[in-house]
């Protein structure tokens, strides 16, 4: 699931990753766990961005946003998700 969520988002949607963040920009998945207690997926990434100012305009909304669509086309028809995002300057 890791490799199909960094796949769509890194070469399905890279255009809008750069438009929203900068040339070059990209995300690693973590982690994609099950919570069996509160029945939710918990997905763990990691935003890459080129563009600090691209990134102060859109923080955090954008990515959530692109893996959610990227979560859509899985298959799994779960709307608990849940994100734990950290980032980097490349």
């Amino acid at each position: 699931m890791k490799r199909l969520l960094e796949t769509l988002i890194n070469k399905v949607f890279i255009d809008d990753l750069e438009l929203m963040y900068g040339k070059g920009s990209h995300i690693k998945i973590n982690n994609v766990k099950y919570c069996t207690t509160n029945k939710h997926f918990l997905i763990d990434y990691k935003l890459y961005v080129s563009d600090p100012v691209l990134f102060e305009e859109i923080y955090l909304g954008g990515v959530e946003m692109l893996v959610s669509e990227s979560w859509s086309w899985t298959g799994i028809d779960n709307d608990k998700i849940l994100f734990t995002v950290t980032y980097d300057l490349i």
